[in-house]
């Protein structure tokens, strides 16, 4: 069979995505390129899901704060292979740097270190601020047992894997990085996948390590570009499209809309997985997965923004540690306008605050660092299921959860228990599930 052929098999296999955030786009646009025929549906306005822009009173902002790691190997390369030689206008790259807010009483500075990896982790803690030469030391010897050697117990918590580390370490570098990194407190987060991250993000090269802090919005960092791409190849994208109901066909599985009955090959659901137990209602045999997916506990982020005309200087405040009061991180940038844009991050964030409480308690938290006017706006968004609880529990779980129903397959953060609820997850699960399903259909040939 010659290659016309061979592609005129797969562009008659029809393979919906339902859900268009990063781990959809990956998903849509993996198997776009490989000549599949694919239609994505997405319920929202505007592509991205759980990171995309929010337009709003005359403004558009992120829904959340995503920076991406020099160790995002699967997101780096799509965003590069969208964006091609302007994917500096679109991505940072900052080597390593964690600094505490300056009014902070024992401000942590630290920096990627001289040397190749891992040794740059080393002499970067070394040459750390507002660490001992003991505590220093303590967590140099720390990390070279974990990273290079030792695996935590799959029921550990990151609480007891550092319970030999020095308090303040604890409290200034390890709880914080735990929270950032899995959103999740480091006395329910698992130890298992806190070194991994950790692993990946030191071990491989120094640029694994290297912050990406994106210029644009996460719409057009990587979902909308890779989307438009996908039509540009002949294939449909539907947006504000609610995908209702699905069902279990002899010939594949029949996907229901307010408007209509759809027919595909294949699916691949990538979307919350609150949202996929409802879908697989009709499905036999897949009780015990639904119920599992409906036994999830999540961790919500709450992202408070605001804007300046003075007082915040957006390069030297592009990312700082907070206290946690109420906010973890603060993220600056300027704005076209001249205007600083500053966002305010609490992970975890289970409290019942007023929002206009919260909102003057995160104002008031910057202004013990920065002399700051009144701002010219502010907002609280809140993703009430941000992510998946990263607790040992239920990363076992996840890991022994199917991939796949029939001729339904699953992409989604929380189809790569390995890594916590990010958007790499995402990005690996999409291609994952759309790989999948190419390995599945006839070879392409010359």
């Amino acid at each position: 069979m010659d290659r016309v052929q061979n592609g005129g098999l797969r562009l008659k296999h029809r393979v919906a995505v339902i859900g268009a955030g990063w781990a959809g786009a990956a998903a849509a646009l993996t198997l776009a390129r490989a000549d599949v025929a694919v239609t994505v549906f997405e319920a929202a306005k505007i592509v991205g899901g759980r990171a995309r822009r929010v337009e709003k009173t005359e403004r558009s902002f992120d829904n959340g704060q995503h920076i991406l790691l020099g160790a995002y190997d699967r997101s780096l390369a799509l965003i590069a292979s969208l964006h091609g030689e302007h994917v500096d206008h679109v991505l940072e790259r900052r080597s390593l740097s964690m600094r505490m807010a300056a009014h902070l009483p024992e401000p942590l500075v630290l920096r990627a270190g001289a040397g190749p990896a891992p040794l740059h982790l080393a002499t970067g803690l070394l040459a750390a601020r507002g660490l001992t030469i003991s505590e220093k030391v303590a967590t140099c010897l720390w990390a070279t047992k974990y990273l290079l050697c030792a695996r935590p117990a799959a029921s550990a918590t990151v609480s007891e894997l550092i319970n030999e580390q020095p308090r303040r370490v604890r409290a200034l570098l390890w709880e914080p990085l735990c929270v950032a990194a899995l959103n999740t407190p480091a006395e329910r987060a698992s130890a298992g996948v806190f070194i991994e991250v950790l692993r990946r993000s030191f071990l491989p090269n120094r640029s694994a390590s290297d912050m990406m802090l994106p210029r644009v919005d996460l719409s057009a960092l990587l979902p909308e570009p890779a989307l438009a791409e996908v039509v540009a190849r002949g294939n449909t994208v539907l947006t504000s499209s609610v995908v209702m109901a699905l069902r279990n066909e002899d010939a594949g599985v029949s996907l229901v809309t307010r408007d209509a009955e759809h027919a595909f090959d294949q699916v691949i659901i990538a979307t919350g997985p609150q949202h996929v137990a409802r879908l697989l209602e009709s499905f036999e045999h897949s009780q015990l997965l639904r119920h599992a997916l409906e036994s999830l506990q999540y961790e919500p982020i709450s992202t408070l923004h605001y804007e300046f005309s003075a007082g915040m200087d957006a390069t030297d405040a592009a990312m700082l540690m907070l206290d946690g009061a109420p906010g973890q991180w603060l993220f600056a940038q300027r704005l076209p306008n001249g205007r600083v844009r500053a966002s305010v991050v609490i992970s975890a964030h289970h409290r019942a605050d007023d929002e206009a409480d919260l909102l003057r308690n995160g104002l008031a938290q910057l202004r013990q660092s920065f002399a700051l006017p009144e701002p010219i706006w502010s907002q609280l968004i809140t993703e009430k299921r941000a992510t998946y609880s990263c607790t040992p529990a239920q990363v076992e779980l996840l890991s022994h959860l199917p991939r796949a129903v029939g001729a339904v397959r699953f992409a989604g953060d929380w189809c790569v228990p390995e890594l916590p609820a990010t958007l790499e997850s995402a990005v690996i699960s999409g291609e994952r599930a759309a790989q999948a399903i190419i390995q599945s259909l006839p070879k392409l040939t010359n």
